[in-house]
């Protein structure tokens, strides 16, 4: 058997937006080079308390995945955070 295939929200993606989409109420991001128009080195790869507050809300739990955080462990559990570090850390618990 292979692994479970998560099904995307019904909301239409939006290619422009680190919101990959929502899979049983849990928001998934995707942050790269150049997805919030920041095209330096750094811009847009890494999450910090600024990037944190343009992602797309979402009520609910948050998985993350990133080349880097410069957010502390309790702060993104008291945020309902959960972050994975690309390219190595792509499972998710459930």
């Amino acid at each position: 058997m292979g692994l479970p295939v998560a099904r995307a929200s019904k909301q239409k993606a939006d290619t422009a937006s680190p919101l990959l989409g929502v899979h049983e109420g849990r928001a998934v991001y995707l942050l790269y080079n150049g997805i919030l128009k920041d095209r330096s080195i750094d811009g847009g790869n890494v999450l910090t308390t600024p990037l944190l507050q343009q992602l797309p809300p979402h009520p609910g739990r948050k998985v993350v995945y990133a080349a880097r955080c410069a957010i502390g462990a309790e702060r993104l559990r008291v945020l309902g955070i959960s972050f994975k570090q690309l390219p190595y850390d792509l499972r998710v618990a459930p």
